[in-house]
């Protein structure tokens, strides 16, 4: 039984399902509607009830935690589903709140001293810094406007407890990492089509943003168990996009083959049930059609988390289904050479035993089993063009110099093969710097984007770079 578009508002996805009993969803509105574009209320199918919150379905059970991305351990409480359906009917914008108002960080870098730690941790003063957290949330949401992707990066994860700080560049940094370039190139294979896309553990987003804005563009629903991410993409990354937020090891609450593709972008090997979540992405998708992204391959060390699989299990997971399977490596190679994944041939699984990060496209559509051209446009200067944030802002007597410059050794370890495509170091004039930082092309952005100091941005994504003082 399918949901009907009747009784469901345009800022939820029309193919939406219960989880638990596949039924249709009926949607009642929160007596008040605290942002002007958002919608809260509730979903129900006459057995199950799930809160909607500033337009995303929480499809969950239990308690929203913030879960960390390697063990699944909840890294910050949570509340519950039940709490959030009590409160979106009396104060929906307090069930907001209380998902993105995470505990503030320890001052003096009292975290790693547990004597000190303990009593500003529990009891009054925790109460009271958990206070000024939520007011300083609320705060944030009357201004909206004014804000970008980056002011919540910053306060979730640098000014946040037990929350791992070397996300935040992972994050940040990604429109120009080798395995966003990897990304780039595998979804090219991806043909303009009136039905969306599903995005599995879409986290922020970023593959979205590309699939929306690219000359073919295609429409998408991302799903993810963190609703933080799914939030900060929904406003300032893909305001476009669809969002749910379920937990992608379950069945997923969406109606058989109502999307072009399913995806899943680096994050598939860490998801406990494997076997559950790639025979719904096939279930949910047209021709079986499901593109696996940068997994990581247990033969290989440093191990990703404890739940690699090695290439004959993933390919195992495919069952009946045609496969292809490609490297990381040879994607990013293929794409610094401006042409697309190449998919023609079958190859052993035995080629792959050496390769660390491995990708699987699986499809009934052999038709997508060709080796890809050319770029018409290179991928990754598509859409609004913004400084890519891995370089610092540097003042210099003629003007300003991008420094490349890697923000952690886990960063640079994660992502050495940037140093072969970035620029070291670019010189602007302060007139460049400004016409380049506001969008305007110039003599040099072709210059730039091939150095990848431009790379293809949402337009409130960072805020405008300020130029430090050379020492």
């Amino acid at each position: 039984m399918t949901a009907s578009r009747a009784t469901l508002p345009d800022a939820l996805p029309a193919n939406l399902r219960c989880p638990e009993c596949t039924s249709a969803f009926h949607f009642v509105p929160s007596p008040s509607q605290p942002l002007a574009d958002g919608t809260f209320g509730v979903l129900s199918c006459g057995e199950h009830t799930f809160p909607v919150i500033d337009s995303i379905p929480v499809l969950r059970s239990g308690r929203i935690d913030v879960q960390d991305h390697l063990t699944g351990r909840a890294d910050v409480a949570g509340p519950s589903v039940e709490e959030l359906l009590y409160r979106v009917r009396v104060d929906p914008l307090e069930a907001l709140v209380t998902l993105l108002a995470f505990p503030p960080s320890l001052p003096f870098d009292l975290e790693r001293r547990p004597g000190l730690r303990l009593p500003l941790t529990k009891g009054p003063v925790a109460r009271l810094t958990a206070h000024k957290r939520r007011r300083l949330v609320r705060g944030m949401l009357r201004r909206l406007g004014e804000q970008c992707a980056q002011d919540w990066l910053d306060l979730s994860y640098l000014r946040s407890r037990n929350v791992d700080r070397e996300l935040h560049p992972y994050f940040l940094n990604r429109f120009g990492q080798p395995r966003y370039l990897a990304s780039l190139s595998l979804t090219s294979i991806l043909e303009e089509d009136p039905l969306p896309v599903l995005d599995v553990a879409c986290g922020f987003g970023h593959v979205m943003h590309h699939l929306a804005i690219r000359s073919r563009p295609l429409s998408t629903i991302g799903v993810d168990r963190n609703f933080f991410q799914l939030w900060v993409a929904r406003r300032f990354i893909v305001p476009g996009g669809h969002y749910v937020c379920a937990d992608v090891s379950r069945p997923l609450p969406f109606t058989d083959d109502s999307f072009s593709a399913s995806l899943c972008t680096d994050a598939f090997h860490l998801l406990d049930d494997k076997q559950t979540c790639f025979d719904e992405m096939r279930r949910c998708a047209r021709d079986r059609t499901v593109v696996v992204d940068r997994v990581g391959n247990q033969m290989v060390e440093p191990h990703d988390g404890e739940r690699e699989l090695d290439p004959t299990g993933y390919v195992g997971l495919a069952r009946d289904t045609p496969w292809r399977m490609v490297s990381q490596t040879e994607l990013v190679e293929g794409y610094l050479r401006c042409h697309g994944p190449q998919l023609a041939r079958q190859r052993d699984v035995d080629e792959f035993s050496e390769q660390k990060w491995l990708s699987l496209v699986i499809t009934d559509n052999t038709a997508l089993f060709r080796d890809y051209g050319r770029f018409e446009r290179m991928p990754h200067s598509e859409g609004p063009l913004g400084i890519n944030p891995i370089y610092r802002t540097m003042s210099s007597p003629d003007g300003l110099r991008l420094v490349f410059e890697f923000p952690s050794t886990w960063y640079a370890f994660e992502n050495a093969e940037s140093l072969s495509y970035h620029a070291t170091a670019i010189r602007l004039t302060a007139d460049e710097f400004e016409t380049v930082h506001s969008g305007k092309r110039t003599a040099r952005t072709d210059e730039l984007v091939e150095k990848y100091v431009l790379v293809g941005m949402p337009q409130r994504y960072t805020r405008p770079p300020v130029p430090e003082q050379a020492s």
